[in-house]
């Protein structure tokens, strides 16, 4: 039963979990701590996988009269339960390392843009203005501001959010934009990214990879808020709202009202990241290996 159980959690895991944990929103009082939830329930998620295509075959096999276990269906149960949870891994190793190698050669012909276009004479009178990445400026009508991580970081801002910020905004905007490169949020992103398009098609939920986006820019909203003040981001979170951003708006409403989680609500979240991994391991997985490798005659 334990490869039932498993694949019923990967499906609750890739699914409802996610589905559930979206619509609530105290986790935006702690956005780094939910983080960590949601990659805890991703990890759960492959863990149950693989480890439901490692069950199945053993537990079929078990079924078996005792002598009919021996040779033959032993190395085939092994065969195929290793090729089951091989697919598996093969699968979201191969989906990360082309999207880390497609993406950072995005990144690198982004990067020579930006710097092709960069208005120089505005860039050197604006000198870094507290950013340790290499500052942009950009023509353009529209205020917006975003970074290029990589070994060689850009922070890019337009014209028109200088023109539109003052200097208390703008070092907002800046730490804001800095928080995401040391912090390598990227990474992050990038995970969440792997996994969605690693997932079959009929269990694949877009959630999980939009909210930890929207969480990491709540993370990175305190780090400016912490830098300047809570005025200073949310009048920068002002200047950027265009025109049907759902997600720059709920990131504005939550500076001005001021929401911040207490230490209980995050430890609470930790606690439930770390449970939604070990609670599987001791309630299914140990009994299953308690049981398999005896059977199997690797203990006796």
């Amino acid at each position: 039963m334990a490869s039932v159980w498993l694949a019923v959690l990967a499906l609750a895991l890739a699914g409802p979990v996610p589905s559930a944990l979206a619509r609530a929103r105290w986790p935006q009082r702690v956005p780094r701590a939910a983080i960590v939830l949601w990659q805890a329930i991703a990890l759960a998620a492959v863990l149950a996988a693989v480890g439901s295509a490692l069950a199945a075959p053993e537990e079929l096999l078990r079924a078996l009269d005792p002598e009919d276990r021996e040779g033959t269906p032993m190395i085939v149960a092994v065969v195929v339960a290793a090729t089951l949870a091989g697919l598996i891994v093969v699968r979201l190793v191969g989906v990360l390392v082309l999207l880390a190698v497609r993406t950072r050669r995005r990144r690198a012909r982004h990067r020579d843009m930006v710097d092709l276009l960069d208005r120089a004479e505005r860039s050197a009178l604006l000198g870094q203005a507290g950013a340790k990445a290499v500052l942009r400026v950009l023509d353009g009508a529209v205020p917006f501001a975003y970074c290029v991580p990589g070994r060689a970081p850009r922070v890019v801002i337009t014209e028109a959010a200088l023109d539109t910020l003052d200097a208390d905004e703008l070092r907002a905007v800046l730490a804001h934009e800095q928080a995401h490169l040391d912090a390598r949020h990227d990474l992050v992103r990038e995970g969440f990214v792997a996994l969605h398009q690693a997932f079959p098609v009929l269990v694949r939920s877009r959630q999980a990879r939009d909210v930890v986006g929207l969480l990491l820019e709540m993370l990175a909203d305190d780090a400016g808020r912490r830098r300047c003040s809570d005025a200073a981001m949310a009048g920068a979170l002002e200047a950027f709202v265009a025109a049907g951003d759902t997600e720059t708006v709920a990131r504005l409403e939550r500076v001005r009202a001021r929401r911040c989680g207490g230490r209980a609500l995050a430890t609470g979240t930790y606690l439930a990241a770390a449970a939604v991994v070990v609670v599987p391991t001791v309630a299914v997985v140990i009994p299953w290996l308690s049981e398999a490798l005896p059977a199997a005659g690797v203990l006796r």
